[in-house]
């Protein structure tokens, strides 16, 4: 077990601490080499090697002593350490999220077909989008599974979490919009309402299955991507190696 940093005071008014003081041994078992001052940035780069997760330095720090703004500052600075993949995350979500998008839209305007003419210009324009980003999103998946598998830094990507909770609730938003026009043309359709007289209960139910086809599986994936890590404890060592930085 390293020790952790202990300031001389903890107060906000404090000067910034420069070296590292061990815990008292009474407050926790260490070792030998343990109960000598370690340099900062030393201890800092062990847990590097390590791979501690950033809160577990964080709180480390502060049950040493260290005031919390002070804790909070010097993990952010951990942190920047490690190579969280904000690039290759946003390729995943960005690129899956558009993709979908771009294949409902194309189907819905396939499905437009059964009662008028097709939009070929907004077809051809939602099939261009759909098949310039279904590769990037082909290739992300890949790649996410192969970091996801044998990097630990995945369990504490911001731009992993964050991006997942947007596409989370993108998903919900364009979905459920969707799914009120489309339900709402397939109800009018079928009661013979007025203003649905210009489409029919085929259009409106093609529609609503494209919506929930696409949205529903695709909020799912997201949500679980987002929480996949949920049960790890970040103070436990993962058997992932650090295999991309």
């Amino acid at each position: 077990m390293i020790a952790t940093p202990a300031p001389t005071a903890d107060t906000s008014d404090a000067p910034w601490p420069t070296t590292w003081q061990p815990p008292r041994a009474a407050d926790v078992l260490l070792s030998p080499q343990d109960l000598r001052p370690v340099d900062l940035a030393q201890w800092l780069d062990e847990q590097e090697r390590d791979v501690a997760h950033p809160l577990v330095v964080q709180e480390g720090m502060r049950r040493a002593g260290w005031h919390p703004a002070h804790a909070a500052l010097e993990a952010a600075r951990y942190r920047s350490r490690f190579d969280e993949h904000r690039l290759g995350y946003s390729a995943l979500l960005v690129s899956t999220g558009v993709a979908a998008f771009a294949a409902g839209t194309a189907g819905h305007a396939l499905a437009a077909g059964i009662d008028h003419r097709v939009n070929r210009d907004t077809l051809a324009t939602w099939l261009t989008i759909l098949v310039v980003s279904l590769p990037f999103a082909i290739w992300a998946h890949v790649w996410a599974a192969h970091v996801d598998r044998d990097d630990p830094v995945a369990v504490w990507s911001q731009p992993r979490r964050s991006l997942a909770r947007a596409l989370v609730w993108g998903c919900g938003i364009v979905g459920i919009g969707r799914l009120v026009i489309y339900a709402a043309q397939l109800i009018g359709a079928l009661v013979g309402a007025h203003w649905a007289s210009g489409d029919s209960a085929g259009a409106g139910a093609v529609n609503v299955a494209i919506t929930v086809g696409i949205a529903l599986p695709l909020g799912l994936w997201a949500f679980n991507f987002l929480h996949r890590f949920d049960a790890e404890d970040p103070a436990v060592p993962n058997r992932r190696t650090r295999g991309h930085r």
